[in-house]
């Protein structure tokens, strides 16, 4: 087994949004993986919950959490190696001119995949944030607690949609009333005679 060096880096850039927007995006799943474009997203916004994004591709825990201000969490990719530990990853949101100094401190990282890797939070995570606020998203999502099966919503909202499906199939027919009676107009009595 070859021992490999790890490696560290930071990189860093302003978002135009107020710290606590940007926070807020990070840590919701439906607007981290909007705005970095990668697939699904899993962010479970507590000490302890998990972190999925790019479909899988990295994912970790998230050992501590200053709101609007820092996250530290650990981190690995599909391609670590098996007996690599994780890495370590802090981000930082720091109030600045123009809107939020978003830091990223890698650490721990192999230091064969560190160069990539730093380029990758750039391209694939600042850059995109950056245009994502630009872009006008105004819209304030809270960081809410994601569901424990919310990995896969889209087998889970067809499992809940087949009992549906199938109560309306065993469903019996409705009957259709009948439609109302006519009554015959009444007859004229015939043949009386005035007397």
């Amino acid at each position: 087994m070859k021992n490999e060096m790890a490696d560290s880096f930071e990189v860093e850039a302003v978002v135009p949004a107020e710290p606590e927007r940007v926070f807020a995006a990070w840590m919701d799943s439906r607007e981290h993986a909007a705005f970095t474009g990668g697939g699904e997203a899993l962010v479970e916004p507590w000490a302890g919950g998990r972190f999925i994004a790019w479909d899988g591709y990295m994912h970790g825990i998230i050992l501590g959490l200053d709101a609007a201000k820092r996250i530290v969490q650990t981190w690995r990719t599909s391609e670590f190696a098996p007996e690599s530990r994780d890495s370590r990853l802090v981000v930082e949101f720091e109030a600045a001119r123009g809107g939020t100094r978003v830091r990223i401190k890698h650490s721990d990282v192999p230091a064969d995949k560190a160069k990539r890797y730093e380029k990758g939070w750039m391209e694939h995570y600042l850059k995109p944030l950056t245009k994502y606020f630009i872009k006008g998203s105004k819209q304030v999502f809270k960081a809410a607690a994601a569901r424990p099966t919310s990995w896969g919503r889209r087998a889970e909202r067809k499992a809940r949609r087949a009992p549906a499906a199938a109560r309306k199939a065993t469903r019996k027919p409705t009957r259709k009333k009948p439609p109302p009676r006519r009554r015959a107009p009444a007859r004229k009595a015939a043949g009386r005679k005035k007397r």
